[in-house]
């Protein structure tokens, strides 16, 4: 059991990040189905899925960059929850 902090933050337990391979910089997104929280795990960070999704493996702005997958994670969310 995990608790929320005032930030909305919540520590997944060593035993589940051992089990399922989790490290620092994978990414994690949120689903929300039949009023649950659904937590999916993708490997590598937020600049590599960014390069993937656009075909780049040009260098750019690391802040520009989850900015622009903050609006497309968002979107997304709207998407699926209509």
């Amino acid at each position: 059991m995990s608790r929320i902090t005032k930030k909305g933050q919540v520590t997944i337990p060593k035993k589940i990040r051992d089990i399922l391979g989790i490290k620092p910089n994978d990414i994690g997104i949120f689903t929300i189905k039949e009023g649950s929280i659904l937590f999916t795990v993708k490997k590598g960070n937020i600049l590599n899925a960014h390069r993937k999704k656009n075909n780049k493996a040009v260098d750019v702005d690391s802040s520009k960059v989850r900015e622009l997958m903050k609006k497309d994670m968002a979107e997304k969310i709207i998407r699926e929850n209509k």
